[in-house]
């Protein structure tokens, strides 16, 4: 089965914008990297069910969301922009007909509307305050807006340390519902629910290296359990990054940046309780963003750093993953979509 995969991420040294590649998941062979659109900074983007891709850009003093049709040669169709610098993460909601953007410099969370063109009217913006004890927790740095099993926004804010959910209208716009405290320093940064109950979610937090297990009900979440991503034994610095769950729930993979390597857990039948699997080096340097293939059977893993990336085969009875190889070059990469 050939499979199309994107790859994007910053354009600091040699990277041009985001790369095009085929996967082959029958050899588990990647193909060699084409342009696909000549742009700065796309470090997060996200490709709606129409092959629109949604990317991050940065233009002048501005930055926001650039909507591209893939099918038509990835032509341009608009920008949504505003002040400053891009955003850090991007979401198409297809059933919502809603793009969201969280930017980490600004503390805004914006959310567009997919007008009939595919290009973007932005509907709301969330401008978050707060900050916590670390250095690096000056002020509210999202990372994460995301549309709940109920249609609600929940956002990550790694500068605060808080879990925000916002109600949304017919119109786009956002009205605050709750708050949840993460331990002070975690720094959240991402969070996925479990396909199989929307009463439980998992929140990856970046400085405190961790894994929150979460009940969730109405816009509110309480903390179940803590989890650590790191060994006792290891000193060095780590920035915990991307998180995903299986299809049929029963394994979540986190990745680290430092210590590079993506560490596996096996999820209880009632999705309460984790239990570590497997801690692998990812065999490159700084691994921000990974997925899953579109057959589940692999996952890749872009390097921003060594700029090359890595191909696990997964076994879907265990949820072990055995290196394959990572002998594909692609540039800076922070951000991996299959379509």
């Amino acid at each position: 089965m050939q499979e199309n995969l994107l790859i994007g991420g910053y354009t600091k040294k040699t990277s041009q914008g985001i790369y095009q590649l085929q996967f082959d998941s029958q050899k588990a062979q990647l193909s060699a990297p084409q342009l696909a659109v000549k742009l700065q900074g796309p470090t997060y983007f996200a490709v709606s069910n129409e092959n629109i891709l949604y990317s991050v850009i940065q233009k002048d003093q501005q930055g926001g969301i650039a909507a591209y049709d893939i099918k038509q040669n990835f032509a341009y169709l608009g920008s949504a922009l505003q002040p400053e610098n891009s955003p850090a993460y991007v979401e198409v909601s297809d059933k919502k007909q809603l793009v969201f953007s969280a930017n980490f410099h600004t503390g805004i969370v914006t959310i567009h509307k997919i007008n009939a063109d595919k290009t973007l009217t932005i509907t709301d913006k969330i401008q978050l305050s707060g900050k916590s004890i670390r250095p690096e927790q000056e002020a509210s740095h999202p990372h994460l807006a995301h549309l709940t099993p109920d249609d609600k926004l929940v956002i990550c804010d790694y500068g605060s340390d808080k879990v925000y959910t916002y109600d949304l209208d017919d119109n786009g716009q956002a009205h605050k519902n709750s708050e949840f405290n993460a331990p002070k320093g975690s720094a959240p940064r991402h969070l996925v629910f479990n396909p199989h109950n929307p009463h439980l979610a998992y929140c990856i937090c970046e400085l405190g290296s961790l894994v929150l297990t979460l009940h969730y009900e109405a816009g509110q979440f309480e903390q179940l359990h803590s989890y650590s991503l790191l060994p006792d034994s290891y000193q060095g610095d780590n920035t915990a990054a991307a998180i995903r769950i299986s299809a049929d729930s029963k394994f979540l993979y986190t990745s680290n940046r430092g210590h590079n390597s993506l560490v596996s857990f096996k999820v209880s039948p009632d999705g309460q309780t984790l239990e570590h699997l497997q801690t692998i080096k990812t065999q490159g340097d700084f691994p921000r963003d990974f997925n899953f293939d579109l057959t589940g059977q692999y996952i890749l893993v872009p390097h921003q750093k060594s700029n090359d990336v890595t191909i696990f085969k997964r076994n879907f009875e265990t949820g072990y993953l055995t290196f394959i190889s990572n002998d594909t070059q692609v540039p800076e990469g922070t951000c991996l979509a299959f379509y």
